[in-house]
């Protein structure tokens, strides 16, 4: 016989007989026996259970578990590993699950050891069951809840929470969401930049916005927002915050949800016929008027009329173009309101105005009963339709209408004034007439130039001092000088007596001099200039002699500064003003010039004395004074025979004096502005120019030439025009700032042009300066060269605007015309009114207006990007009253399904009630479908609250209304407006007057946009927003979908497909353009064609972005023309972009030299943002294998006007056309996968992107492959890649490589592909990638990155790893790591990720790479995979990481504070799921893959305060979270064949807490599993309670092997601790009773038992049993309650032995030990024991577990002694212990409850022990034992020998014969 198994039985043909056995050999194969009635289906002998997929039939590892945990999700929204999600179970209370927990199936087993909660695995088919159907029913149940009223919001409450509350996320790879996740996904939506100057654009963290005008949106912050890494920063950082803010608050005040719909009134016709109909003045009483229902009245009041409210109940009919205005508190609307227009648009055109009045409540009372509405309060000023219809049509839209804005063609200039000259101000003066002969003319100057000879009589020398005449070279010589008081005196009382002096005018006096000094050499520096020193420096005096009895002689000096007087026997021009007070003038005798102060023994040489008036040389012209504004800019006409620098002047006459030069340049002789002598940045030239020339509008252009020497240091300035203004006080303008520019540069050119606005608008003459950068007292000062210095007119106001003339076929005389903002801001929109309408010839009209306006960008300047022009007048009016308040009236169409609605042509002027819910200027207010309704060619003016909102409804016509001067949003969709078609509105001068202390509760009107867009489902074409306070256009798909009074309803919006959206323009935006938000319709189709598009945009003059798009998924941006935006576009957390079709300019000139020196004006308004056309990412976003897997796609891009650099951008750090994210970096490297494809970069430096700025972002590995070659600077290659100019990306391609500009290089001809590899990040530091190329032997050598934020992020398990990425074409390559040496290391992992394919052909893939690992002594290496982990010899905390992503105290080092006095590791703790970690060798794991490791660690616990901790509970379940366990993470490939996509795998509960616990002392994390492998794996102590903070001692990984002779450990208690042992499901007590168990020795007692199988457990290794071998299992047990050994009763039973094994997902539980005799030892100890033979099925199992099972829950169940073991073969005797010397081990009964068994003493012999088999029911009962069937071999004899004594009930011997006597049966089963 050969047998699988083979059990010896014995038994009697009778079953009265009880049976006594010695000696036994063989014995019978039988089963346990029939089930029990409890209801409970027994696990028979050897049964199996195969579970081939997830833990079916088996309790999940908590009652709060889901299927969700079985499968791994790819986590998205993180650009980070996945980190570990909270479980659902991680906020139960204690207790909270135990209900749960009870209702477990019986039978049915919990896993406790090596939980794989595996986050994302394949096969998650299950989860994803139903989700397609439910993701694509989103967008029909928002058709549904708008289609008709009576399935309206209210009705339409089908439930799917599974969709709203993310539970089929499965079916994308977002990860699955708490709601606090939800939260946090909002709260990093986008970054933008606040007011604050000091905010960095790419730094959130300094975006703090305060003070008038900011945004209020971060006020209160939120905490938490930046609980997760971030994003991070970029232009602002204030979105997310306003997502999570709005989700406060649901139920206000006010709300209007449980109101029910109205209808048309049944006593109403469905048409009117009015015809006949009587006036309404038939019903004008005192009070109110109603109009009756049924009822028609014609309107027939005068042209002023007051009444106490209109109520239209039946229909009001106001007859074409009538004329009244009515004063009203209120309208009602529940029947119809019929009024039209169609005369020109004019004031004088008005026809019915409508003034709501009044600042009290109104109350409104439904003529028909509506649910929740009798009455209803509705505020001040409504216009409120419930249930009725308007038809008011002031606009018809019929050809030849014309529209209601169109673009300004071109402008009219409005002419020049010229003021009238001021003399002495702006104009010459003369002189004074002779006083003895009127008849002389006295001249305006006097010269003395010595050509003829010289007056002796006037000019005079010092006492002793020789002046003579060279009439040669006709000058004036002085020698002999021997004191400072000789010189030159010119008496000048003979000119003065005969020709007086003007009172206080301006003399000027100019001298050309040469000082000769015998002691120097001609041309050497004078002593003056050397000493610096007034006494050392000739003056210029001016003695006044008074009268007799008059007073005194006295005098005035001026200095010759250093910085003027010429070098030695050299010509110089010396030049002094001088004026004459009324004191100067009275009674004076004489007057005196002299020029002194000389070192004795220098001659002096005088050629020319000059003394005159100034000139029209020093003053505009009079016939055109403001045509150029600066006189003698170019110092070639100056007064003073061309060298006097009047009008300049200098602000320190003390240091310097404009002086005039000259140098001959090529033959020709130019003159000069020459400054030296400066120890200021102000210090320069000085001037004045005519205020009156400053008329608001004017545009002037600056432009001069300037140099320096002196210094080298590169040095920038500004043009600054200062002084008084009449409404903005001292003003500095900075109308023009120049770039820098060095002494090498020479002469260079700085010109702009500036438009005059309050800034400029001067009570006196304003004072020029230029004010220079980068210099200061260190740096020194240098010397300045100016020319040509001018401020000429260049244009005028417009006085006219050129439009279409079919445009303005309705705009008439006398109407309001609002001009849209041509710079960054909306508030420089301005107002006119249309004085006349003039023809053109070719079609257009010209608009001239009232007064002037400022200038502006039409067409013709800037084609496809000036600015509009809207006709805000409009003949019908409805307006609210102005009370003083910002509480106008307000118009709403309210839950009025059904009922078209026509409302064209109005005009709206002060509607709206700031921060009010419901009171907009006009508003849709959740009416569902409302097709046919129009709502067009309006004008919202003066708005204080919103132009018009949409809410819950849909099929409306939004089109050609315009808003200026508005409050909160200007249009505004709310989250369940659908199909309304929104087409061509203008949006402008939007305003901040809202904030976040008078906001509306949940409503975000502060931030105030053009276009406020919530829904996806609406269509939105060819629309303007001109001004928004934020932005243009911002259109946001939240998470949640919240309808009426923000209360949640079903769907997703943000994965449901977008209506149109195309043809819109935004421009003059204080923030973007248009910001896109949270586009993951692709998650819903995963259709690369079913994705957002968004269609022709165009974004201009905006102060940041023109588009930013955020978390924008395979978006596709198809056509578009960006320009003068801080950033043309910015793609933000967005992955699968296609960029195409697009023109893309920086600032333009025109640009450049309108805006004026306001920095919220001008670009680069901080100076940390960069300025630069195309903003992206460097990272991908997601990571998902469903994702779009690569970065963006750029086709048919052309980008210019990012070269100018300092020149336009002073104060930007840098400009680029392509820049990268500052703060995105996750990846430590580029893998943002990027192609372009005919892309056009015109830059004069070079630059396409600049490498080493990204480079320092944390790029420095940037791959752009270029499909066409359009980006190779030589234009020869077909195609190649730009790369970083780093010898590592371009070492493999020898000759193909060529440096560019901007660090970075064109590689031509080759298309790279990416690997990367994600290694530790400590001990790597001087590692490289070697990456050798086969075929060429090239090798490169490729750094690794890291990304560093701080030591909590380096860190970081889930982050903090150094990558080393290499890019390559296709090929065969080695790769290798090496330290500093050359050597062969490993970085303790490398995970091996791919980028997705290149987008060209031929890059490197998967099979491609060779990796080549060193060589690794496993035995040694290996046998103790923690690091650091002995407190000895530590002195640092690394390698050791942690998961806590909050807090900046990370692992610290505690030295003394180990076990012993060591250095322990602490760490400061506040969630439970949070721990530290450790990664493991990978190599080691791979070469001990399935070998079991015993883990090892000690850990002590404290509170917040450093107390022991008093909630640890190591006997709750790890998920309760009441102490600490060890958990493996794995990260697996999703598939291999790919290697693109890792998720991970986390392995509970391999580790936990020993018992006893003492919370004073040491604890002992210990456990043993079998070691897996992956690319990388980590373990983590964690699951403490929140707040327990770790401190760590004395930790290990070591292997442990197995032993036959002993597969238990610590069977007996023999450390004192529980060592090895653990329970077997649920919350039960383990405890460790020393001194209570058999023999005085230790026990282990399980209690709180909660079923029948959770008792003391203990995973063996059995991996050294094979299969076939028979293992022996042996216990002492007892249990609180004695049990019946020998029943089946659920309630009554005993314990048994069992073993389970898992492998391969097949699952054996085994019953393999029994109570045989009812015979305990001393204490109530029962032995246990069985043999059971190993199955294939077991061998080598994942998981083997010894366990308890049956008892009672409510027993505490004790075990002792417990042993396992393998019995060896012995063929020769196949039973053991056949004498019974060990009592019953080994041998069982054949059925349990069929009889009984005692262990009797003396056996056979009257020795030893013998069995007794009793209380028998059937001659089958028996004894039984398990034999070794490996040892029967067909053939083979066995010879059976047994001993048995039969005996009565009394014990009396009873004689047996024939059948009746005991038989020895042998059973097995092949």
């Amino acid at each position: 016989m050969k047998f699988q198994n083979a059990i010896l039985a014995i038994a009697t043909a009778f079953s009265g007989a009880n049976n006594n056995m010695v000696d036994a050999k063989l014995w019978n194969l039988r089963g346990f026996g029939n089930a029990n009635n409890n209801n409970e289906v027994m696990m028979k002998n050897d049964e199996v259970i195969n579970h081939s997929g997830s833990l079916v039939g088996e309790e999940l590892p908590s009652p709060s578990a889901n299927m969700g945990e079985l499968f791994l999700s790819e986590q998205q929204g993180e650009r980070r590993l996945p980190k570990k999600k909270k479980d659902k179970g991680d906020d139960e209370v204690e207790g909270a699950s135990k209900k749960k927990g009870d209702k477990k199936k019986k039978g049915q087993k919990e896993q406790k050891i090596g939980d794989a909660i595996l986050e994302g695995a394949p096969g998650d088919a299950a989860a994803k069951a139903g989700c397609d159907e439910l993701e694509d029913d989103v967008v029909d149940q928002f058709r549904r809840i708008l289609k008709k009223g009576e399935n309206g919001v209210k009705k339409s409450k089908a439930n799917k929470e599974d969709v709203s509350s993310g539970l089929c996320d499965s079916c994308t790879t977002s990860e699955e969401r708490t709601e606090a996740d939800i939260v946090a996904s909002h709260i990093d939506i986008m970054v933008e930049v606040p007011d604050d100057p000091t905010c960095d654009p790419d730094d959130k963290e300094s975006c703090i916005e305060t003070g008038a005008g900011d945004d209020d949106t971060l006020t209160p912050p939120e905490e938490g927002e930046g609980a997760s890494p971030s994003e991070e920063g970029e232009v602002g950082a204030e979105f997310e915050a306003t997502s999570r803010q709005l989700m406060d608050g649901r139920r206000l005040t006010g709300n209007t949800n449980q109101i029910g719909q109205f209808a048309p009134l049944s006593c109403n016709p469905v048409e009117f016929d009015c015809t006949g109909a009587a006036g309404l003045s038939t019903v004008v009483g005192g009070g109110p008027v109603v109009v009756p229902c049924g009822t028609c009245l014609v309107y027939d009041l005068g042209d002023e009329a007051t009444i106490g409210g209109l109520h239209i109940i039946g229909k009001l009919l106001v007859p074409t173009n009538y004329k009244s205005t009515l004063s009203t508190p209120y309208v009602f609307v529940q029947g119809e309101l019929e009024m039209s227009d169609n005369q020109p648009i004019s004031e004088d055109n008005t026809s019915m105005k409508i003034v709501l009045t009044g600042n009290t409540d109104v109350m409104f009372t439904p003529h028909e009963p509506v649910a929740g509405a009798a009455p209803l309060n509705v505020g001040e000023k409504p216009f409120l339709v419930a249930g009725g219809k308007l038809n008011i049509r002031g606009w018809d839209d019929v050809e030849g209408s014309g529209t209601t804005w169109t673009p300004i063609l071109a402008m009219a200039e409005a002419d020049r004034l010229h003021p009238d000259p001021i003399v002495g101000e702006t104009a010459a003066r003369t002189a004074l007439p002779h006083l003895s002969n009127p008849t002389i003319t006295c001249p305006n100057k006097v010269v003395h130039d010595f050509e003829g000879g010289v007056d002796f009589s006037v000019w005079k020398g010092g006492d002793g001092n020789v002046l003579s005449y060279d009439e040669a070279s006709g000058t004036l010589t002085a020698t002999n000088l021997r004191r400072d008081w000789q010189g030159f005196r010119l008496d000048f009382t003979k000119f003065t007596k005969d020709c007086p002096l003007t009172q206080d005018a301006t003399y000027l006096v100019t001298i050309r001099l040469k000082i000769e000094d015998p002691t120097l050499e001609d041309g050497a520096v004078s002593i003056c200039e050397t000493n610096n020193h007034p006494d050392h420096c000739p003056k210029l005096g001016r003695s006044i002699i008074k009268a007799e009895g008059k007073g005194w002689l006295y005098d005035d000096k001026v200095r010759l500064l250093p910085s003027s007087i010429g070098r030695n026997n050299e010509w110089f021009t010396f030049a002094t003003e001088w004026t004459w007070d009324e004191n100067d003038l009275t009674d004076t005798v004489a007057q005196v010039f002299y020029l002194e102060n000389f070192k004795p023994g220098q001659i002096l040489h005088m050629d020319e004395f000059q003394f005159e008036l100034p000139s029209s040389k020093s003053y505009a012209p009079v016939e055109d004074p403001c045509l150029e504004l600066v006189v003698n800019g170019d110092a070639e006409n100056a007064d003073g025979r061309g060298w006097h620098h009047y009008p300049m002047w200098s602000g320190r006459t003390d240091r310097f004096i404009p002086t005039i030069l000259e140098e001959t340049v090529d033959g020709a002789v130019n003159k000069y502005w020459h400054i030296e002598n400066r120890i200021w940045i102000g210090d320069s030239l000085r001037f004045h120019v005519n205020h009156q020339c400053f008329i608001r509008g004017y545009k002037y252009t600056i432009s001069l030439r300037a140099r320096f020497t002196g210094k080298t240091h590169p040095v920038r300035y500004w043009f600054e025009i200062k002084g008084d203004t009449a409404t903005k006080g001292y003003r500095y303008n900075k109308p023009l700032s120049c770039p820098s520019q060095s002494a090498a540069d020479g002469w260079v050119t700085c010109s702009g042009d500036f438009v005059v606005d309050e800034h400029y608008e001067f009570t006196s003459s304003p004072e020029i300066i230029l004010v220079t950068q980068d210099e200061n007292d260190s740096t020194g000062y240098v010397d300045w060269d100016f020319d040509d210095v001018s401020i000429k007119f260049k244009s005028g106001p417009a006085a006219g605007l050129e439009v279409g003339g079919s445009d303005a076929a309705r705009w008439a005389v006398n109407s309001d015309v609002h001009i849209t903002s041509s710079t960054l801001h909306g508030q420089d929109a301005q107002d006119g009114r249309v004085k006349a309408v003039s023809q053109k010839a070719n079609g257009n009209v010209v608009l001239e207006l009232e007064n002037p306006i400022t200038p502006v960008f039409s067409e013709k300047e800037t084609p496809g990007y000036g600015v509009e022009i809207a006709v805000t007048s409009r003949n019908i009016k409805i307006i609210g009253e102005d009370d003083g308040t910002y509480n106008g009236g307000y118009l709403q169409v309210f839950h009025t399904p059904g009922v078209a609605q026509v409302i064209e042509g109005v005009e709206f002027f002060n509607m709206g009630q700031t921060s009010r819910k419901n009171r907009f200027a006009i508003q849709l207010l959740y009416n569902g479908n409302v097709e046919g309704t129009s709502i067009s060619s309006n004008s919202i003016r003066q708005s204080n609250m919103r132009c018009i909102s949409v809410d819950g409804t849909a099929n409306a016509t939004i089109a050609s209304n315009v808003g200026a001067g508005i409050t909160g949003h200007c249009f505004y969709f709310d989250r369940v407006s659908a199909d309304n078609m929104v087409i061509d509105n203008l949006a402008s001068n939007i305003n901040n007057r809202i904030n976040w202390n008078n906001r509306i509760n949940g409503w975000d009107d502060y931030d105030a946009d053009g276009f406020s867009i919530w829904s996806p489902f609406n269509h939105f074409i060819g629309n303007v927003a001109a001004g928004g306070h934020k932005r243009g256009f911002r259109y946001y798909l939240d998470y949640w979908t919240l309808g009426e009074d923000l209360i949640k309803v079903d769907g997703i919006v943000r994965r449901s497909p977008m209506g149109t959206f195309k043809d819109n323009k935004a421009h003059s935006n204080f923030r973007q353009g248009f910001l896109l938000a949270d586009f993951e319709q692709f998650f819903q189709f995963r259709d690369p064609e079913n994705v957002p598009v968004f269609e022709n945009l165009s974004a201009y003059r905006n102060r940041e972005q023109g588009i930013y798009s955020y978390n924008c998924v395979y978006c596709k941006f198809i056509r578009g023309f960006l320009s003068d935006n801080q950033k043309g576009i910015e793609i933000r957390r967005s992955d699968g972009i296609t960029l195409q079709d697009f023109v893309i300019q920086g600032q333009t000139e025109l640009f450049k030299n309108y805006v004026t020196d306001n920095n919220s004006h001008k670009l680069c308004g901080h100076s940390g943002w960069t300025y630069e056309g195309i903003h992206m990412m460097g990272t991908l976003w997601r990571l998902g294998h469903q994702d779009p897997g690569f970065g963006i796609r750029v086709k048919n891009v052309v980008l210019s006007g990012f070269d100018k650099e300092k020149e336009y951008y002073d104060n930007c750090p840098s400009t680029e056309p392509i820049g990268l994210s500052a703060d995105t970096h996750y990846g430590a490297h580029f893998d943002y996968k990027t192609s372009f494809e005919n892309v056009t970069v015109d830059d004069g430096r070079g630059i396409i992107l600049d490498g080493c700025r990204a480079s320092s972002y944390g790029y420095p590995d940037i791959v752009i492959n270029d499909i066409d070659g359009s980006l190779d600077p030589d234009m020869s290659a077909s195609s190649g890649a730009l790369v970083s100019d780093q010898t590592y990306m371009t070492g493999l391609f020898g000759d193909n490589c060529k440096s560019t500009a901007g660090c970075m290089s064109y590689c031509a001809g080759v298309c790279l592909g990416m690997f990367t590899l994600f290694t530790e990040r400590y001990g790597t530091e001087n590692y490289k990638l070697r990456v050798t190329n086969t075929a060429s032997t090239l090798s490169v050598e490729i750094p690794g990155n890291v990304r560093t934020y701080n030591e909590r992020w380096n860190t970081y398990a889930y982050d903090g790893q150094r990558t080393f990425a290499a890019s390559l074409p296709a090929g065969n390559y080695t790769a290798e790591f090496v330290d500093e040496f050359g050597n062969s290391v490993w970085p303790t992992y490398a995970e091996e990720q791919w980028a997705q394919a290149a987008d060209c052909s031929g890059g490197v893939s998967i099979g491609d790479v060779t990796f080549i690992k060193p060589a690794l002594d496993a035995a040694t290496e290996c046998a103790d995979m923690i690091r650091n982990g002995d407190s000895a010899n530590r002195t640092e905390v690394t390698p050791w990481l942690h998961t806590k992503w909050y807090g900046e105290i990370v692992n610290e080092l505690k030295p003394g504070e180990g076990i012993g006095g060591g250095n322990a590791i602490a760490m400061d703790r506040t969630y439970h799921w949070t721990g530290i970690a450790q990664n493991l060798n990978s190599m080691c794991t791979d070469a001990r893959e399935g070998e079991w490791y015993e883990f090892s660690a000690w850990m002590k616990m404290t509170d917040a305060n450093g107390n022991p901790s008093t909630n640890i509970d190591p006997n709750r379940e790890w998920w309760r979270n009441q102490a600490p366990i060890m958990t493996i993470t794995d990260r697996q490939y999703r598939d291999v064949s790919t290697k693109q996509h890792l998720y991970n795998a986390e392995h509970r509960n391999l580790a936990a807490l020993a018992r006893p616990y003492n919370n004073d002392e040491w604890g002992h994390i210990h456990g043993i599993f079998k070691m897996p492998t992956s690319p990388r794996l980590w373990f983590e102590l964690e699951r403490a309670p929140d707040n327990v903070k770790f401190l760590l001692d004395n930790a290990s990984l070591t292997p442990l092997t197995c032993n036959r002779d002993g597969l238990v450990r610590n069977g007996n208690l023999e450390t004192n601790d529980s060592l090895y042992w653990d329970t077997y499901g649920g919350d039960l007590v383990l405890e460790v009773l020393h001194g209570a168990g058999p023999n005085g020795g230790h026990a282990l007692r399980s209690s709180s038992r909660n079923w029948y199988d959770q008792t003391q457990s203990q995973a063996l290794n059995i991996d050294c049993v094979n299969a076939g071998d028979r293992i022996a299992f042996s216990a002492k047990i007892k249990t609180s309650v004695d049990c019946l050994i020998y029943s089946w009763d659920s309630n009554q039973r005993c314990n048994d032995i069992f073993f389970h094994t898992d492998k391969d997902n097949v699952r054996e539980y085994h019953r393999v030990g029994y109570i045989t005799a009812d015979t305990p030892d001393e204490g109530g100890w029962h032995h246990v024991h069985g043999i059971h033979i190993h199955s294939e099925n077991g061998e080598k199992p994942d998981l083997a577990k010894l366990y308890f099972a049956d008892a009672n829950p409510n027993w505490d169940v004790y075990t002792a002694d417990v042993k396992a073991y393998v019995l060896e073969q012995n063929c020769q005797a196949l039973v053991e212990n056949p004498d019974m010397e060990e009592k019953d081990l080994y041998w069982t009964y054949t059925d349990r409850d069929r009889s009984k068994v005692k262990v009797i003493t003396p056996g056979a012999g009257g020795s030893g022990h013998a069995l007794r088999l009793y209380d028998r029911d059937h001659s089958w009962r028996g004894l039984r034992q398990v034999l070794d069937p490996r040892c029967f071999v067909p053939g083979e004899e066995f010879t059976i020998n047994a001993k048995f004594r039969l005996t009565d009930a009394l014990l009396a011997g009873v004689a047996c014969a024939g059948t009746d006597c005991p038989s020895v049966v042998l059973y097995g089963k092949k």
